[in-house]
């Protein structure tokens, strides 16, 4: 669940504004006041090559193909669900809403549609919403076991941890998965049942699965073992992130169980938000586990200390002869602090004067973005067959882009204020090209398309 992101917003230009959306798209009030369209005709092979993308894990491809079939057919259902479901994968939560708010206003009654809303309502950490949505999809036919996995994860943030449990055993059930199994894990020490906790991990700690060790990790702390759960997450983490989870991991286990939820999994304790993720290529967006599904529970769990035993050692951890555990831990420790120590300072000083020189090269600018795409190199290709098709309103116009995340932005500007870029997507609407303003900041970096 994520990683603080902003908002796609080339995503946004579909957006409606019922009220589970109005916050993620401010800018679009009006849109339901239109009347609505029959879908236009869409080839079959559009939606049939998103969904491909989608199958097979390519989220940024799948959000590519299902923008380029609301390009022309802006009210297809099936198109803004699968954008929606896309844009919780690539992360903007945000953008997804808007998609499947669309979608909600269009078909009222499709359960999928507020299946989809609710996994971006969660991934928010509105879980209550999700809830409320989740209950409205089954009620509308959708299988539980399709939802199971991420409405147990509502539950916990609610804490409820009985019927999270539930859930995920019935999402094991059918689909087994890690992450879900580390999220059973995760939950069943919520609730202070720590040997149930570490069978559950039992299987994933024997095949070397280095989340699975995180998670031990969080066990450990949610059931009051602070300095164990430090030692177990010096052995496979970065130490940056050890470093940045310390002083959290000793408060854990007197949290609340919704608390205990929303700490792991999104990274928020009571009163202070979501503490920063330490910077590193490894590091996790938040506090959690990576977001997960479990395998089902042993009918006998063994005691804690007979599970911590028997599993094999991290896989990070060296085993010489003659060497304790508790040196073993200690020296990396050590190793760990030196070299981060350095290594941080001297990425400080680079990346300052970076910012420094890519905020002079590229300073903050208004813009109008008129389409995107995966491929960078394919926004030539895609600038012409705009140009064909609205050539008075795009003459003279200069194409640019900038990547974000997972896609390329086709630029046109840049404008003096950001007025005048808003001005010109609204006499565009009124004309039925679709487009929306984009900004900028100091050091993004804008290039020529060619």
């Amino acid at each position: 669940m994520a990683r603080p992101v902003r908002p796609l917003l080339f995503l946004l230009a579909f957006l409606a504004a019922p009220a589970i959306a109005q916050e993620a798209a401010p800018e679009q009030p009006d849109e339901l006041t239109q009347p609505v369209q029959p879908p236009a005709p869409v080839a079959p092979d559009a939606i049939t090559l998103a969904r491909e993308a989608a199958a097979r894990g390519d989220d940024a491809e799948a959000l590519s193909r299902y923008l380029r079939v609301l390009a022309s057919a802006p009210d297809n259902v099936a198109a803004l669900v699968g954008a929606g479901k896309a844009a919780v994968g690539v992360g903007d939560m945000n953008a997804a809403a808007g998609f499947l708010a669309r979608a909600d206003a269009l078909d009222p009654r499709n359960g999928e549609v507020k299946a989809g809303l609710a996994a971006s309502m969660l991934q928010k950490g509105d879980a209550r919403a999700a809830l409320r949505l989740y209950k409205e999809a089954t009620d509308l036919g959708v299988q539980p076991v399709a939802i199971a996995a991420d409405r147990g994860l509502a539950y916990d943030l609610r804490g409820d941890t009985r019927r999270a449990q539930a859930d995920y055993a019935l999402a094991l059930r059918t689909r087994p998965n890690d992450e879900i199994t580390r999220r059973l894990a995760i939950s069943q020490a919520i609730a202070g049942d720590r040997a149930s906790a570490l069978a559950t991990l039992d299987p994933l700690l024997r095949k070397q699965d280095v989340p699975a060790w995180r998670a031990r990790a969080f066990v450990l702390a949610l059931t009051g073992d602070a300095a164990e759960a430090q030692a177990g997450a010096a052995l496979v983490m970065p130490s940056d992130q050890v470093e940045a989870l310390a002083p959290y991991l000793p408060r854990l286990a007197g949290l609340k169980p919704a608390d205990k939820a929303a700490a792991i999994h999104l990274g928020r304790f009571p009163g202070e938000g979501a503490p920063p993720p330490p910077q590193t290529a490894a590091a996790a967006p938040r506090l959690p586990v990576d977001r997960a599904t479990l395998a089902p529970q042993p009918a006998e769990a063994p005691a804690p200390m007979q599970v911590a035993e028997t599993v094999p050692p991290p896989p990070s951890a060296p085993e010489p002869a003659g060497v304790s555990e508790a040196e073993l831990r200690a020296q990396a420790r050590a190793r760990r602090a030196s070299a981060a120590a350095s290594a941080k300072e001297r990425q400080k000083r680079q990346q300052e004067a970076e910012e420094k020189a890519a905020a002079k090269r590229n300073p903050a600018r208004h813009w109008v973005q008129v389409a995107g795409g995966a491929n960078k190199r394919d926004l030539g290709k895609e600038w012409s067959k705009l140009k064909g098709r609205w050539p008075s309103q795009l003459a003279g116009r200069t194409p640019w882009t900038t990547h974000y995340r997972f896609t390329n932005r086709l630029l046109i500007g840049p404008f003096p204020i950001s007025d005048a870029a808003q001005d010109w997507v609204s006499d565009r609407k009124k004309e039925g090209f679709a487009t929306f303003r984009v900004e900028t900041g100091a050091g993004d970096e804008v290039e020529r398309v060619n």
